[in-house]
């Protein structure tokens, strides 16, 4: 069963590697059903975003979606994601992160960026992201 792990849990200090279609995960052989399970947890724990080290799993990939977003408002799993190109206006705002529950601090991050990301079937995208959809982007 997935969890979110709390700070300083190890792999929340561990840099992440790219996810392979051939890469497994404990408990699981279905990827849909992981995904499933792992967007659920973000919503249980009334998250926005949930990345893959926050679950314990140091791979590139995480969870994002919300109503309130311009772009991505269904929840989906983004794998291997890559900042392709970032916005020269910032914004200031205050976040909080579900591996440290409980605070919240200032952010400067841009007002948009462009990524690129690989869906569940592999195919590449590409996606323009704002507003609160640039801060639940892992760092």
């Amino acid at each position: 069963m997935i969890q979110v792990f709390q700070y300083p849990h190890e792999t929340l200090l561990q840099t992440s590697t790219v996810w392979k279609e051939d890469d497994s995960i404990d408990g699981y052989n279905d990827v849909e059903r992981f995904e499933s399970d792992v967007i659920k947890l973000m919503l249980d724990e009334r998250g926005m975003g949930l990345a893959a080290n926050q679950i314990g799993i140091t791979k590139r990939f995480f969870a994002i979606g919300h109503e309130s977003f311009d772009t991505l408002k269904k929840h989906a799993i983004i794998w291997n994601p890559q900042v392709i190109n970032f916005g020269e206006e910032k914004i200031i705002d205050v976040e909080g992160c579900l591996s440290f529950k409980d605070i919240f601090v200032k952010v400067e991050r841009p007002k948009t960026i462009e990524v690129q990301y690989e869906t569940t079937q592999g195919k590449t995208r590409f996606a323009k992201l704002d507003g609160m959809g640039v801060q639940v982007l892992p760092a």
